[in-house]
């Protein structure tokens, strides 16, 4: 296998670094001139035959640099990527929809050892008839190599509690052989965790859900004290950072009771040396229904935004907050309105649905994609495309928005939980 992998799109390309393990986009000039090179070609000739119509020499110079320096081709010309054939290609670029999404989240299991009152999956113990429904691991070894045949190489594990799913390593063994960029979510209170760290197993990040940074907050939030755990794990997972240079970012979901605490997460943040914290506003889907009390206002989100503010001038640390305007549009992969569910991202739950993102656990029968269990990956992703989640009319007070290349109108979920309808902005936006 080459080092770098293609993708024909309908903006251009994307080439998938498998040691670097990220995507590079190229535009429709960029992928045309890599696809015309071939070893010791003549480029000026190439030039003026091709290009000189759409571009100056000196760019089409500059391009050829770039995928040098980067080693996507070497002096000669020769190219070191592979494109994917993909016979669904014209249908694709008819309908200007990527051929397959960048990540795919998998919910591996909802079984967790915690039992969080924000929990948007409900996870917690569960049956025996409830894990032998799960996906087996053989199928996630399938759908893993169907994924990397159709060019999808950013995966994040997360569950429930990814540790505790059955044969977790060699679900984890196999996305390395694949190259997959992966990236995991969990509380990190499993004694599983442990042999990630011994085995030294390479994954890209690691994001970590925390809550809380004291006993009594955790067990609040958590519904069992497993605070030491949590603790104990951390200090093993700066050893192990040091080995495999893992990303590590910490999570928190905010709401109404503790998001006065925020500069108590920056410092925990900060002494367990996290590269970067997120914090996302509790969703009203899964446990948090039954405590409505907890659902922020967007005054308080507004409150709440001035505060990460002043605390991105006071540290290293990347702080993001999932708050309008989003950023999902920023790189121009999809053109239609909303956040990049089930455009640039999709979510598999334990028993093979694949829905928009995990929120929409919630309305599962109503916004189903599939079953992979049933259906391949590579036709529910192709009947994705003409979905009417993907033929949204723009609400009008977004399309004349400074941030609507961005944002694209926010989150799907809440608008939709909010209104039972697609079209109108995020209701947490408090851009006038």
């Amino acid at each position: 296998m080459k080092r770098f992998i293609g993708r024909v799109e309908y903006f251009g390309s994307l080439i998938y670094d498998t040691e670097r393990r990220e995507y590079i986009p190229l535009d429709q000039d960029g992928t045309n001139i890599l696809l015309n090179l071939k070893p010791n070609i003549n480029i000026d000739d190439l030039y003026h035959k091709y290009f000189s119509s759409f571009f100056s020499y000196f760019n089409f110079k500059s391009f050829i640099q770039l995928i040098q320096s980067i080693e996507i081709i070497d002096n000669q010309y020769n190219s070191n990527a592979t494109f994917i054939e993909n016979e669904d290609l014209e249908f694709y670029l008819n309908n200007r929809f990527i051929s397959a999404p960048l990540k795919v989240r998998i919910a591996l299991t909802y079984q967790c050892n915690l039992r969080c009152r924000h929990c948007f999956s409900n996870s917690g113990k569960k049956t025996q008839q409830e894990l032998n429904e799960e996906l087996s691991t053989e199928k996630i070894i399938d759908i893993l190599d169907e994924l990397k045949n159709s060019g999808v190489f950013y995966i994040s594990f997360g569950g429930g509690e990814p540790f505790l799913k059955k044969d977790f390593f060699k679900i984890i063994h196999k996305a390395n052989q694949n190259k997959m960029n992966i990236s995991i979510s969990t509380s990190l209170t499993s004694e599983n965790v442990k042999n990630l760290i011994e085995e030294e197993i390479p994954i890209q990040e690691l994001k970590i859900s925390i809550e809380a940074t004291n006993y009594k907050e955790y067990i609040n939030s958590r519904g069992k004290n497993l605070f030491d755990s949590l603790k104990n794990n951390l200090e093993i997972i700066n050893k192990y950072k040091k080995k495999t240079n893992t990303y590590i970012t910490f999570s928190f979901v905010l709401n109404k009771q503790n998001y006065t605490y925020l500069p108590n997460f920056l410092n925990f943040a900060e002494q367990y040396n996290a590269d970067s914290i997120l914090f996302y506003p509790i969703y009203n889907v899964g446990r948090a229904e039954n405590h409505p009390e907890l659902i922020l206002s967007n005054q308080e989100i507004e409150k709440i935004q001035k505060i990460i503010n002043n605390m991105k001038e006071r540290t290293k640390i990347e702080i993001e907050f999932f708050s309008i305007p989003l950023k999902f549009g920023k790189w121009g992969l999809y053109e239609n309105y909303g956040c990049g569910c089930a455009k640039t991202t999709i979510y598999i739950s334990p028993y093979g649905e694949i829905l928009p993102s995990g929120m929409f656990i919630k309305y599962k029968e109503k916004f189903s994609l599939g079953n992979i269990k049933q259906t391949s990956f590579k036709q529910i992703w192709k009947n994705i495309a003409l979905n009417q989640i993907n033929k949204i009319s723009p609400d009008p007070n977004c399309t004349g928005c400074n941030y609507y290349e961005e944002c694209k109108g926010g989150c799907l979920f809440r608008s939709f939980d909010k209104y039972q309808k697609f079209s109108y902005k995020d209701p947490t936006c408090l851009i006038k």
